[in-house]
């Protein structure tokens, strides 16, 4: 009788332990992606595309907002400028959210990044008379991803990397951090 038991526990065990497996192996980034977000310091559209299982490559064109004041200015002053990023993206805990029972659809998940955004001169919209140097920046970057209702997400990413701003040939540390909201496509 524990033989027996014991072998229907064990093959029990086995056959959950192969979907188990089946079901975590599945865990890979979608296929594309391609949404809008806002956040406080700008809007952008974005094309997130799988490159591997947990690998992604997300380029996005959009609108960096630059808000600058104090004692030294007469009123607040805001700037606009368009900007082009590349980032490609690792998620490292999609299987062990699959294993949680967690969801993983529209790449909700934490991911370690390397940005890249160019900044330009083409065209600013700002209350002062300033214009923008053109600039790169390169930031490797912390983040998580999260889906809500049937087409929204939000993010928030952290990372130190560095600025080289063309025009004065000059570079320095950068403090990224970001908190967007976006609607899916």
């Amino acid at each position: 009788m524990k033989n027996k038991l014991l072998l229907s526990l064990s093959l029990f065990l086995t056959i959950f332990s192969v979907f188990s497996q089946k079901e975590i192996k599945n865990a890979t980034v979608e296929k594309t992606i391609f949404g809008l977000q806002t956040g406080l310091f700008g809007a952008w559209a974005y094309n997130e595309t799988r490159l591997a299982d947990e690998v992604s490559l997300r380029s996005e064109i959009g609108m960096n907002l630059g808000i600058w004041g104090g004692s030294f200015y007469p009123r607040t002053g805001y700037i606009l400028y368009p900007t082009v990023s590349v980032e490609p993206r690792y998620y490292y805990n999609l299987k062990r959210r699959v294993k949680l029972g967690k969801e993983i659809a529209h790449n909700s998940g934490n991911y370690f990044s390397l940005k890249t955004t160019y900044g330009s001169d083409l065209f600013a919209v700002s209350n002062y008379d300033i214009v923008v140097n053109n600039h790169i920046t390169v930031v490797p970057k912390w983040g998580l991803r999260r889906s809500f209702a049937k087409h929204f997400e939000y993010e928030f990413s952290t990372g130190i990397g560095y600025v080289h701003d063309f025009e004065i040939n000059k570079g320095g540390a950068f403090l990224d951090i970001g908190f967007r909201i976006g609607f899916r496509f």
